[in-house]
């Protein structure tokens, strides 16, 4: 049987190939030149949507035609899913086997809540490193996004197409101004409000931020001061437009919106941000920090300018998810030739992942019942597709879509006029013009069958005919699933990005402190400046080397502790098997066993028994009743077996349930234990540390050739008779850290996996938290006693003294500096090791 090996890696944004001979060899150039497994949306690609791609390929490379093609996979159990989905098909049933590899990758939504954590301990070290300059604030505005739930959604397209209708949809309210010709000016960054009864439009005016707010008792704009044509025909529109939040909003952005500058007149941004209540109907976003841009048709005579406006409004931003807006009839239309470009050329949006919307589905020539094998060609070898096809091609009917939220209430008479026409064809199954939009859609095979079944049970038949269900439904699976696999790839990044910038301040730091050397060495004499410098050397020495050593020695307490206090399979099973004796033996279901098995053998027993004796007295009329009797002991029989069944599976239930119980109570005692242990173990290597610091101080001295013999006594005092290190303040609790272990029953990983990560985090956390509490500890101890030795060493007058106190805060920024990079590469080494392989 041919075997090959699937291992992505949704992290690194790789996949790779491997077939077996004597041992697993990757599919290379070297050995398949002509591999189509070897093409860059294969290789680099997001594999859910290749996934049913690479297995024909592999199928045509590497099946013999006459058996089976074992497959081997390795990756999330999410991409493990969709691999099974794709191969259980009719299709590909018969042709191949899956197998899952013994490594596995965590699925990137079950850890990044604890990446997140990473995030939350190093902010303020990364924030505390920041140099004001653009870069450094758009690296630290990325690092708190891919923190965060924020999910940027930037849909672009031709004017003509539909665009503020589709996001006028999406939020389930008529806000943005539409249109068949140009309607939208400018860029539109939409977000839920918080409240249902307010509203607030943000945007520049006259080089001053200025903010207006909606609220049921009118509007306000702030500052309050704040005059201007624009500011007056904003005020007009809203007292002209309507009673309704949502009409009054909608009011000031047509203001907004074709507001056009005078001679003279202030400039109006062309960013404007808009923060409104969703639909009442639309539950769609609830939950998820979304953002969406409205941007001006790609087609329009300013769109080069307004791609340099959205990319500044998306600066810092990540993980965006471009929708591209078109019509049918112009699918293969040119005007978008460099629309590819500009959306892979912008570090906010995410391409692999982009979403091709056909809106005004219903004006549109589309084949009734579906498309044939030649239209679906087509659609795909049109130039939009061709460019941006990656999660699915989605047909839809804006204003169907919207009026499914608002139950056919509008406020647009084009609205109103178009709903009342499409209703029937998209809700009634006995109209003549019926259509399931949902049902034209293009996409992966196995992501198509499933969209269609949930479609297919959508409560809300109007919505998921429309088409628009199915397009939210991709834009929740990609800000739920897919989008985490970037937040956590970027954090790695972003931690190494920082750590090169804290090696660069560094140096300019290293810079400083000669010159600060220089300026102290000219006012000393020799001999005090040599042992001013030595003294202060080798406190830093002694710390570095303290705190470089912290981790590694920390680490292998952890590596041998925790281990031991993980879970094993062995132990698993061991208490299962005694979990489930003890409690199959308290219900008594072995005696239910045998009292079946008694009563089934009885069975036959009493049926011969029966016969036997009717045939030795030659009862022929009661063979009627041997069949009663027959019947009544068989009934018995099989009643007895259902109980006794029903009592294993109630025992075993049971048992699953204490199983679980004794799991938790075990990783209680595990965290408990563990928390003492690395607190103790931190104490003593600070404490030990500390006599190593004192005792190389009191060799320095006590070596020091050119100090007098009373100096030298005095500061041989100083060191001997100076405090020990105290490391008993009270930590800080982290309540989260002691929640009960809730295994993952989304994450397939079997449970000793979940345990041993989880009690491994929790640890890891704790540690961080002791790490740092007992070195500040430390480091207050040593520079007292390093100052109180570097006073005693020379007499200083205040200049002097302002001068050394100089050298020594620069010595100290530098020593600060040097642990906030050993703690930065911890946190890094924490964000990689979640994304490494595990063994299964």
């Amino acid at each position: 049987m041919p075997k090959v090996k699937i291992v992505s890696d949704p992290y690194r944004r790789t996949t790779k190939f491997f077939y077996m001979g004597t041992d697993w060899t990757e599919i290379c150039e070297e050995n398949n030149p002509n591999s189509s497994l070897l093409a860059k949306k294969y290789t680099e690609g997001f594999f859910p949507f290749k996934a049913r791609e690479i297995v024909d390929e592999l199928l045509d490379e590497y099946g013999d035609g006459s058996s089976t093609l074992e497959i081997v996979f390795e990756g999330p159990d999410d991409e493990w899913d969709e691999l099974q989905d794709v191969c259980s098909s009719e299709a590909l049933a018969p042709l191949v086997r899956l197998e899952r590899s013994e490594k596995a990758l965590a699925n990137a939504r079950d850890i990044l809540p604890y990446i997140r954590e990473v995030f939350d301990e190093l902010y303020p070290i990364i924030a505390g490193t920041a140099d004001g300059s653009a870069e450094t604030l758009d690296r630290l505005r990325k690092f708190r996004d891919a923190s965060s739930d924020m999910i940027p959604i930037c849909v672009v397209g031709n004017y003509s197409a539909g665009k503020s209708s589709f996001i006028n949809a999406l939020i389930g309210t008529e806000l943005l101004p539409s249109g068949d010709r140009p309607v939208t000016a400018r860029i539109f960054q939409i977000e839920r409000s918080d409240q249902q009864d307010r509203a607030s439009i943000g945007f520049k005016y006259a080089d001053e931020s200025i903010n207006v707010t909606f609220t049921d008792d009118g509007m306000k704009v702030s500052p309050s001061a704040a005059r201007g044509k624009a500011l007056d025909e904003i005020a007009k529109a809203v007292t002209d437009g309507g009673k309704s939040l949502a009409e009054r909003v909608r009011a000031a952005l047509g203001a907004i919106n074709s507001f056009r500058e005078g001679k003279d007149e202030p400039t109006l941004s062309d960013l404007v941000k808009v923060r409104v209540p969703f639909g009442r109907g639309t539950d769609w976003g609830s939950g998820k920090k979304i953002v969406i841009f409205d941007t001006p048709g790609s087609n329009t005579n300013s769109n080069a300018d307004h791609v340099r406006v959205l990319r500044e409004a998306m600066r810092g931003m990540s993980d965006g998810l471009p929708i591209y807006v078109t019509t049918y009839d112009a699918l293969d239309s040119n005007d978008n030739a460099d629309l590819y470009e500009q959306i892979s050329q912008m570090p906010a949006l995410d391409e692999r992942f982009a979403m091709i919307v056909v809106n005004k589905a219903d004006d549109a020539d589309i084949p009734e019942g579906g498309f044939t094998k030649e239209d679906e060609e087509w659609v795909m070898d049109t130039v939009v597709v061709r460019n941006l096809y990656a999660q699915g091609i989605y047909f839809v009917s804006s204003i169907a879509g919207l009026g499914a939220k608002t139950s056919g209430d509008f406020a647009d008479r084009h609205y109103d006029r178009v709903f009342r026409r499409l209703q029937d064809q998209y809700e009634d199954p006995e109209d003549k013009y019926y259509t399931r939009l949902f049902d034209y859609d293009l996409m992966p095979e196995q992501l198509r069958a499933k969209a269609v079944r949930e479609a297919e049970a959508c409560d809300n038949r109007l919505l998921a005919n429309s088409g628009l269900f199915s397009v939210e439904r991709g834009i929740d699976e990609f800000a739920s699933k897919y989008s985490a696999y970037n937040k956590c790839f970027q954090s790695e990044t972003l931690l190494h990005e920082l750590i090169g910038q804290t090696d660069a301040r560094l140096e300019e730091s290293g810079a400083a402190l000669e010159s600060s050397r220089a300026v102290l060495s000219a006012d000393l004499d020799a001999s005090k400046n040599e042992l001013l410098d030595e003294l202060i050397q080798l406190s830093i020495s002694t710390c570095e080397d303290a705190v470089e050593g912290y981790l590694p020695n920390m680490n292998e307490w952890a590596k041998q502790g925790v281990a031991a206090s993980g879970l094993t399979s062995e132990r698993l099973r061991e208490w299962e098997r005694d979990i489930t004796a003890t409690k199959r033996r308290e219900m008594g279901a072995e005696e239910k066993r045998r009292d079946a098995e008694g009563k089934r053998a009885a069975v036959t027993a009493n049926l011969m028994s029966r016969m036997q004796n009717a045939w030795d007295t030659r009862d022929v009329l009661g063979i009627a009743g041997i069949a009663k009797s027959f019947a009544s002991d068989w009934s018995a029989a099989r009643e007895a077996e259902a109980q006794s069944e029903e009592i294993f599976r109630g025992a075993d239930r049971e048992a699953s349930d204490d199983l679980l119980a004794r799991v938790r109570d075990q990783f209680d005692e595990d965290i408990a234990r563990l928390m003492q242990e690395a607190e103790s173990h931190s104490k003593g290597y600070w404490e030990e540390r500390a006599e190593v610091s004192r005792k190389a101080l009191l060799d320095l001295v006590s070596d020091g050739t050119d100090i007098d013999d009373e100096r030298r006594d005095a500061l041989r005092s100083i060191i001997v008779d100076f405090r020990s290190l105290s490391l008993e303040e009270e930590l800080p609790e982290i309540s989260e850290i002691r929640y009960p272990f809730d295994p993952n029953k989304l994450w397939k990983a079997p449970l000793r996996v979940q345990y041993n990560m989880e009690l491994s985090q929790r640890v890891s956390k704790w540690r961080s938290v002791v790490e740092l509490a007992h070195e500040a500890s430390f480091r207050e101890w040593l520079h007292e006693l390093t100052d109180a030795l570097s006073l005693g060493a020379v007499d200083l007058n205040p200049e002097l003294r302002k001068k050394f106190d100089s050298v020594v805060n620069t010595e100290r920024e530098i020593e600060a500096q040097r642990s906030k990079r050993i703690r930065l590469r911890s946190g890094e080494k924490r964000v990689s090791g979640y994304m490494t392989w595990q063994e299964g």
